[in-house]
């Protein structure tokens, strides 16, 4: 009221300045109160609950190691979604899921048989992936009750949900393969971030036998060339490494909803479910140890490659108005 009377009295160029600044002062003081994080403060009590050791290189951060005790479900799934991979930065996932596509990117006649469509950003959700996840668990318990999981997502985009494992199964080594640079970039940019707002710490290189890791890699799990596989040709990544690591999971996932099927027998009428392709069922076969178990959705692995069905499970995922998740297991 005062400031409606002060205006009204006085004319001209200078009561007109003093007006302005007056009412930016007030539209600073305003975004600054309503800029304040909350998550922050309610973040930083959580910090002692869980938090992630990450070694660091000059170049890049993609390898940790998990201490303390899980965080829970709920809690875990609010810092992936808010703080390490927001929801402001969706449409840069989304981009960069579509690096396979190159110049074509752009372009409005993407068929739904274009074989690059394997290769796009999906994400799926945090309590489906622990029901088929702990499904597969149980599984592997059975196996191999004493061995320590070794999980590793196939395809895993921007590592959000390799992040997540991490957080929520502190007991396990998870690892995140991803064939995009651009996605993988994200990936490593999200540890960065986990850096600054005090969730993750920097250590040493290599980590202790009791200790649980979390990595990231650049590259491709199954052999390929430049004829077979044109869309990503990526002179950095360490596709040895990633093989080499493939070959000590014991629990494999896969988002494998939009995966290539098999050309021979696209659909198992004994399955009752689409058969992923030779190029993944055969290839990972041959890289995997035996007694392998994987989470694949969609899709199943072939069984004339090894991959025996031991379970299945009907799960939510918006995206494609519901998910069937296959739980295989490798017997070579």
């Amino acid at each position: 009221m005062t400031t409606t009377t002060y205006a009204r009295q006085f004319r001209g160029p200078a009561v007109a300045s003093s007006i302005a600044l007056l009412l930016l002062s007030c539209l600073i003081n305003i975004s600054n109160a309503f800029f304040q994080q909350p998550h922050r403060t309610q973040k930083r009590t959580q910090h002692h609950t869980s938090s992630l050791c990450i070694s660091s290189t000059a170049d890049q951060i993609n390898h940790a190691t998990l201490a303390n005790k899980d965080l829970d479900r709920p809690t875990a799934q609010q810092i992936v979604n808010n703080i390490l991979c927001p929801p402001n930065e969706e449409r840069s996932r989304n981009k960069a899921g579509t690096e396979a596509f190159g110049q074509d990117r752009n372009s409005k006649v993407i068929t739904n048989d274009d074989p690059r469509n394997e290769y796009t950003y999906g994400e799926f959700p945090f309590d489906s992936f622990d029901l088929l996840v702990d499904l597969a668990a149980g599984h592997l318990d059975e196996i191999a009750p004493t061995q320590k999981k070794k999980m590793i997502d196939v395809g895993s985009g921007c590592g959000r949900l390799a992040l997540y494992a991490g957080l929520t199964r502190s007991e396990w080594d998870v690892t995140g393969i991803e064939i995009g640079q651009q996605l993988h970039s994200l990936a490593v940019g999200s540890l960065q971030r986990g850096i600054k707002e005090d969730w993750f710490q920097t250590t040493g290189d290599t980590a202790s036998a009791d200790e649980s890791e979390i990595s990231f890699y650049n590259g491709n799990v199954i052999h390929t060339t430049e004829e077979t596989n044109p869309y990503f040709q990526n002179p950095q990544s360490d596709n040895d490494t990633v093989q080499s690591v493939l070959s000590q999971a014991n629990l494999l996932f896969a988002y494998s909803t939009a995966w290539e099927t098999d050309s021979a027998q696209s659909f198992n009428p004994e399955l009752g479910a689409m058969v992923l392709s030779s190029k993944w069922s055969e290839t990972l076969a041959a890289t995997c140890q035996n007694g392998v178990v994987a989470v694949t959705t969609d899709r199943v692995l072939n069984p004339d490659h090894g991959w025996k069905l031991l379970d299945r499970m009907d799960v939510d995922n918006p995206s494609v108005w519901g998910s069937v998740g296959y739980i295989t297991v490798l017997q070579k």
